[in-house]
């Protein structure tokens, strides 16, 4: 047994005395610098080999509870954090991937199943996270890409089901493979003009109660369906956390939900994603964003930068009984 196996063997011993939303994980495990990002509180290693990883769900946040929403109904974007912080913990400390290791997700989706939380609560949310990982790529020794699907249940009930596929590369190679592409060296968001450019696409509009939320800018409203372009304030306190040289998936997800919203309406319930990144975002060009419904529940969403598709995600979007 390696010492990160045994570290996961004491931790799961102790999850049979102590409650398992007791604290959250150590940050630098799960790519924050606040705490108060932090929602996942612990991860122990199954008899079966998988992972059994709990997170609690924040009866209120600026951004992940922002949304206007039915009270029964998870945010779906709050779950995919969940999701990506449990992977990214088990890949440090299950798979023992170097924290200086670039991450880059390949393949993400969600399905969630049903309501799954009494209305009216006002309390957290407690979600458990049943994970079986799959390494899919060892270099030497080291993992350099997996996959993860997480079984999903809030405060008990099941809830659905996310599968997410990531690489792993050395500091020092992935900046060698950005430069390449690039030419030149990527900015750092922190270098850049905190305000977006453009005009913002009004809260309401996408779902969203703050417009420090919005992510959108310059909508058109298309024959069938919308064109935009990805404008986050760069100083957001969740998107940009900590200085980054690109657009995460996460604010590639959030865009595409608001899109799919302004394709349907401001109150359409989002349950799901199936998502494939190609290539990175950068920071210092336009990304332009088009979004068409597909049938009745479906809108697919592009993402071009140099007219280069940069990334597809089809998001499931109801809309809301009448």
């Amino acid at each position: 047994m390696s010492v990160t196996q045994q570290v996961l063997a004491e931790e799961l011993a102790e999850s049979a005395e102590a409650p398992s939303f007791l604290r959250t994980v150590d940050r630098r495990d799960v790519h924050r610098w606040a705490v108060s990002e932090v929602f996942l509180t612990g991860v122990a290693r199954t008899p079966e080999g998988g992972y059994t990883a709990f997170a609690q769900l924040p009866p209120v946040h600026h951004y992940f509870t922002d949304q206007v929403l039915p009270q029964d109904t998870p945010d779906s974007i709050l779950i995919m954090e969940c999701c990506r912080q449990a992977a990214t913990f088990i890949a440090h400390r299950g798979l023992s991937v170097p924290r200086d290791s670039a991450f880059h997700v390949t393949d993400w989706s969600l399905e969630l199943t049903g309501r799954s939380r009494p209305a009216g609560t006002g309390r957290p949310g407690e979600l458990t996270m049943l994970v079986t990982v799959v390494p899919s790529q060892v270099r030497g020794g080291v993992v350099r890409a997996a996959r993860f699907v997480l079984e999903l249940l809030v405060d008990g009930r099941p809830a659905g089901r996310c599968d997410v596929s990531a690489r792993y590369s050395p500091a020092a190679e992935a900046e060698i493979v950005r430069r390449y592409h690039r030419r030149t060296a990527p900015p750092w968001s922190s270098a850049l003009p905190p305000a977006p450019a453009g005009v913002p696409v009004p809260a309401g509009d996408v779902g969203r109660r703050d417009r420090a939320n919005v992510v959108l800018a310059d909508v058109r409203r298309l024959f069938r369906g919308v064109a935009a372009r990805i404008a986050p304030p760069l100083d957001h306190g969740t998107h940009f956390d900590h200085p980054q040289d690109h657009y995460p998936a996460m604010i590639l997800l959030e865009a595409a939900r608001q899109a799919a919203v302004l394709a349907r309406s401001p109150g359409a319930r989002v349950t799901g994603y199936r998502s494939r990144f190609l290539r990175f975002a950068e920071l210092d060009a336009p990304v332009r964003v088009a979004a068409a419904p597909r049938d009745d529940r479906e809108v697919a969403v592009r993402f071009r930068q140099g007219g280069t598709l940069v990334s597809e995600i089809v998001v499931a979007a109801e809309e809301p009984a009448r």
